[in-house]
């Protein structure tokens, strides 16, 4: 790997390793990304193979404690991909002419297990589950789909995707942790293959720690693509019983439900969610799974703590998208509104840049909330979930909140990690992990 940045007065700026260098192995261990890197750097006793920038190939030897850094920075090369043609994959239902980024589908154990990423581990080679278990890259999250090896290939549209079981037994005998996925297509991967599905994963208990199930999503850009059925609201609500039943039956027999439905199940179906309780030992909160219930209970317990009166008018408007919107007005605006001085408005925006079958607030665009508020009145400034932003700032349409904050003509932030960071209602510190509803 190219070093691309030495920290001043580190272990690498005194054994003399300049940008331009290649590590190339520690202890004999090649460097191949930042994951290898962090796990082989990590012994306190290291020799350092260098490619040096004048092209001499030198050994350092380095002596460290083992939770010290070397003070590297190093390029990171490109993600895998995926070499798989789902018949449901979102990312081929987006329209044309977004930025090239989005169109990436990424099948990489290093998103996996350092931001939670799903991959199918369809074509893992044994190096590939090897170096997964040497490192202990636990936990795994793999999309399963379908345990019958036919079905899954055809799901996955991939003939020679091998089969999932024995991968999945092989990770287990290493001891690595294991969050499994079901998008979930009506007609194809429901009925008796979704139960053989769950009761195979159920096998593995308890290193298979979930099985989250998530309804297809459906844009309006499939043309030409395989025909899907949509998840209605009487199908939803006959999942929810059907797996409700499964999940009694699985904690009878293992002490523990093991089978999630996502949050969008209940939101799309109007149905009670189950009680906080059932989340307590749920390892995918952060996925989508009881994210609504722990948003629901933190901001409960936020809202009691909000004074009677503001300290100084607030006038806002809070955007959502149309899936979350009873919960947004019950759990935040309506209480909200219940303090002297202070005006809440919600704007449900509609999604009309992936179409109207896709309701959730992570994939609005800069056009759906413009085209939401433009004949609002919407007070001092405007509030937008985190999660409708990337990483790099931008929203799905190239768009950023100065740009959208000039559109509209007052500030547009995102929604804070405490409802007591609102202007005039104190100040607090939080996530805005527990706002992205």
């Amino acid at each position: 790997m190219r070093i691309e940045q030495v920290r001043p007065d580190s272990i690498a700026e005194q054994v003399g390793l300049v940008p331009g260098d290649r590590l190339i192995r520690i202890n004999q261990a090649r460097v191949r990304d930042s994951l290898d890197y962090r796990f082989w750097s990590s012994e306190d006793v290291l020799e350092l193979d260098i490619l040096q920038a004048n092209g001499n190939r030198v050994l350092i030897d380095v002596e460290k404690d083992p939770d010290e850094d070397l003070g590297l920075s190093l390029h990171e090369p490109p993600y895998q991909a995926c070499a798989n043609k789902c018949v449901f994959c979102f990312i081929h239902q987006n329209p044309k002419g977004m930025r090239k980024a989005v169109y990436f589908q990424d099948e990489d154990v290093r998103l996996t297990f350092l931001y939670g990423n799903y991959v199918t581990l369809a074509f893992a080679s044994d190096a590939y589950l090897d170096r997964i278990i040497v490192q202990r890259l636990s936990p795994i999250y793999v999309s399963v789909h379908a345990t019958d090896p036919e079905l899954r290939r055809m799901l996955l549209g991939a003939p020679k995707a091998k089969d999932v079981m024995p991968i999945l037994r092989r990770l287990a005998d290493g001891g690595i942790l294991i969050e499994t996925q079901i998008v979930l297509c009506p007609g194809l991967n429901d009925g008796p293959a979704l139960r053989k599905t769950v009761d195979d994963l159920a096998e593995l208990y308890p290193v298979v720690e979930s099985i989250s199930i998530v309804p297809v999503g459906l844009t309006a850009h499939r043309q030409g693509l395989y025909h899907l059925e949509p998840v209605t609201v009487d199908y939803a609500r006959r999942m929810i019983d059907t797996v409700g039943a499964w999940q009694e039956e699985l904690r009878e027999r293992l002490g523990h439900p093991l089978v999630y439905l996502s949050d969008e199940w209940y939101l799309m179906s109007s149905t009670p969610f189950p009680p906080p309780s059932f989340y307590e030992d749920c390892p995918v909160v952060e996925n989508g799974v009881g994210m609504v219930t722990q948003f629901e209970t933190e901001m409960g317990e936020q809202i009691r703590s909000l004074p009677d009166r503001a300290a100084e008018p607030l006038r806002t408007t809070f955007v959502t998208a149309e899936l979350a919107q009873h919960v947004v007005r019950t759990s935040l605006v309506e209480p909200l509104n219940r303090v002297e001085h202070v005006e809440a408005k919600l704007v449900v925006a509609e999604n009309t840049f992936f179409g109207p079958g896709i309701t959730v607030s992570g994939l609005l665009t800069g056009r759906d909330i413009l085209h939401a508020l433009k004949d609002e009145e919407v007070g001092d400034r405007v509030y937008l979930p985190p999660n409708v932003l990337n990483d790099d700032g931008l929203l799905l349409d190239d768009m950023n909140l100065p740009g959208l904050s000039k559109r509209i003509g007052v500030p547009v932030e995102l929604f804070p990690g405490h409802v007591r960071d609102l202007p005039g209602l104190g100040e607090t510190n939080g996530s805005a992990d527990h706002m992205r509803t």
